[in-house]
Parts: structure tokens; sequence; C-alpha cells
């Protein structure tokens, strides 16, 4: 296993909850293939990326927010797909990146959606 990798942003963003859960159960091997349907601030993808050597991690998101974090995640192994995962199957495809070994998403409600008024969810701060 590689060095944790630097998050700058982490305090800002979103801090994943069950990320050791998460990720031994993707049984990860260090020449696998995933994917984070879920990128967001990029917690669980950085810690996914330090069980890789040789395998690849492909991160979907929507979010312009999200493909900035993933600029601090940029290396060989990585790929950033800004997508909805409803289009999963056609963007691997165009990648030659199927099959994969493993998929995360983190389907709940991060604290960065209810912190910052501009998302919509929050319930301090109009917005």
């Amino acid at each position: 296993m590689s060095q944790p990798l630097a998050r700058p942003n982490d305090t800002a963003y979103h801090r994943p909850v069950m990320l050791t859960e998460c990720l031994d159960a993707l049984a990860m091997q260090p020449a696998g293939r995933y994917v984070d349907v879920t990128f967001g601030g990029g917690g669980h993808s950085a810690r996914i990326l330090e069980h890789l050597t040789e395998g690849h991690l492909y991160g979907f998101d929507q979010d312009d927010a999200a493909e900035r974090e993933a600029q601090a995640l940029a290396r060989p192994q990585f790929t950033f797909i800004r997508a909805n995962f409803r289009h999963l199957t056609s963007e691997l495809t165009q990648l030659d990146a199927l099959p994969v070994d493993g998929l995360l998403a983190d389907l709940g409600v991060s604290s960065h959606q209810f912190d910052t008024a501009g998302r919509g969810f929050s319930t301090r701060f109009d917005g």
C-alpha cells in the first residue's frame, strides 16, 4: 500500500462515513479496476488510490465542484469522468475499461450539501 494522499480540501468538503468498511467491502487488488460513481469530494477515491499500484480508478460526478476536487488526485491511475453514473456503461466502454473489479456508490447526503447554501439542501442558510 502506498503513502496516504494529501487532501488539501478534506475539511472543506466532506469526510466519508464508514470509509474503512467501504474499502474492506471492495477487497481491492493492486492491479484492480474500480469505479467511484459518486466522487464528490474525493475522500473515498483518495483512499482507493492508495491501494492501486498497477490498477485504475474511474471517478464519476456531474458537479463542477467535484471536478475541481478531482484535480488534486491527478495521476496515471485515475480518470475523472464528468457525467452522471447512469452513463457508466457507455463511458467505460469508450475507455475500454470494462469489466471492473469493484464499484462504490455513496448514496447519502454529504455535509457539503447541507453547509453550502447554494447546494439547495441547507437548513442553516438561505440559498
